[in-house]
């Protein structure tokens, strides 16, 4: 081999672990080398000093690059494990909002199966549905009561201190179940599989918010408020061990409970057991907080018409986000683990007055205080069924995922306000605005059209932190 070849053969060495296959530089560089003799070893070293340095130059160029095609780190996350659906998961129940002398008094919650057929009610409050879809729990006075979703029998009531202006939340397998509340602030947690309290604690601060349970055996419960608490537990009691002195969420803690929980949760914590990503619908960020470290690490700006327009829905997987506009038609999908929006694009027209663009630039609306349901995924993550909302007679879009294409569209005449899709996939419950629910099948058949109590407002849906 001769000095050319074992120079060559030296920077591709170098470079290739770096970029991959390296362009052939070296003829070129050659080709202006001037033939060197014995007695001007000065001009051969300055010679190969200049190869060198081009080489030096063409790696760093080379690893500019290729440092610019890798992704930023992100999130890494495992595998979920599947949630495998339970007794009464297709059966679909609708909250109807009551009131006396102006004030909610609580809800009638209303049954109905895949045939259109009303299989139960419950008067409740503040309710939330399992992981699995089999059971749903609603907060009374003095406890927990639960509830089939078979046909809404009450199956037991937990005893619990207190529930006054009680906000509660499930853990992700569904085992646990933490309720704040009372005066002063407790956060109690329960172990479902044995149907009775464990644990509790007074939290001091925040005063108000949502708790959110992490680990399989409820190692850590978050309060999420203003401020952050973390309570560590340890199978008999909690205490805690952090708290953040400054606001960290874009909307001062989790938007959930009551209206904002019956379409699904704006927030989730992802497969690694310490990222919590939340929507805020108001300003349409979305924040990554890092629960090990207490601090947010990530955060991005959704544009939307209106607060309250965009409707969250996670993947089953915990991976995506997709926020759907119910009032522009617009959606975003969101990367979680690469922390970046990876897809926006129209896939409805909410307005069938062909002069509404023009209103829209005259006139803003703004709905706040309740999250619409506009958008539902197929169980096994290849269909979003996304609605017009707010008035507009848009019917329901059929958009194929990953390539967002729309493949179809039903009653295109309907005013609807909420969907949701059985655990099995195979039928699809429209709320239409005048109290109504349609079932429908996945070629778009009607099954039932069912009248509703009045002021209905969302689905009680699998509640997945």
């Amino acid at each position: 081999m001769n000095h050319e070849d074992a120079l060559r053969g030296d920077i591709h060495d170098a470079l290739d672990p770096i970029t991959g296959s390296t362009p052939d530089l070296m003829p070129r560089i050659v080709q202006r080398l001037r033939p060197v003799s014995r007695r001007r070893p000065l001009v051969a070293i300055g010679q190969v000093a200049a190869v060198l340095g081009i080489g030096l130059v063409v790696a760093a160029v080379a690893f500019s690059l290729h440092r610019s095609r890798v992704a930023p780190p992100g999130v890494t996350t495992a595998p979920t494990t599947p949630i495998i659906a339970g007794p009464g998961a297709n059966v679909a129940w609708v909250t109807s909002q009551q009131a006396s002398g102006g004030l909610y008094t609580g809800d009638v919650v209303t049954g109905i199966d895949p045939t259109g057929r009303v299989v139960g009610q419950i008067n409740a409050q503040n309710e939330l549905r399992s992981p699995d879809g089999s059971q749903l729990y609603a907060l009374s006075i003095g406890g927990v009561d639960v509830f089939s979703a078979v046909d809404g029998h009450k199956e037991r009531t937990i005893s619990l201190s207190s529930t006054s202006l009680g906000v509660q939340m499930l853990s992700p397998d569904g085992r646990y179940l933490a309720v704040v509340g009372g005066s002063p602030s407790t956060l109690q947690l329960i172990d479902l599989s044995i149907g009775r309290a464990v644990a509790s604690t007074a939290i001091e601060s925040p005063s108000y918010g949502f708790p959110v349970i992490v680990g399989p055996h409820a190692e850590h419960v978050y309060v999420v408020g203003t401020t952050i608490a973390r309570f560590a537990f340890d199978g008999s009691r909690l205490r805690v061990e952090q708290r953040t002195a400054g606001h960290i969420l874009a909307c001062d803690g989790l938007v959930a409970g009551g209206s904002n929980s019956a379409g699904g949760l704006s927030f989730r914590v992802l497969a690694d057991g310490r990222t919590l990503v939340a929507f805020c619908p108001m300003n349409g960020a979305v924040d990554w907080v890092d629960l090990a470290r207490m601090t947010l690490t990530h955060e991005v700006l959704v544009p939307q018409r209106t607060p309250f327009w965009a409707s969250p829905v996670f993947s089953s997987d915990g991976n995506t986000l997709y926020l759907y506009e119910g009032g522009s038609g617009e959606l975003h999908v969101i990367d979680l683990l690469h922390q970046t929006i990876a897809k926006s694009t129209k896939v409805a027209s909410a307005g069938a007055n062909p002069l509404a663009w023009l209103r829209s630039l005259l006139v803003t609306d703004a709905y706040a205080g309740a999250i619409d349901r506009t958008a539902a995924l197929s169980p096994d993550g290849n269909w979003l069924y996304a609605i017009g909302d707010f008035g507009g007679p848009s019917g329901v879009s059929l958009v194929h995922l990953p390539d967002l294409g729309v493949r179809g569209r039903w009653l295109p005449d309907a005013s609807l306000n909420s969907v949701w899709v059985s655990a099995d996939g195979r039928t699809i419950y429209l709320l239409e605005n005048g109290d109504h629910l349609r079932v429908i099948r996945t070629d778009g058949s009607q099954v039932a059209k069912v009248t509703l109590p009045a002021n209905t407002f969302g689905f009680i849906v699998p509640t997945i932190p």
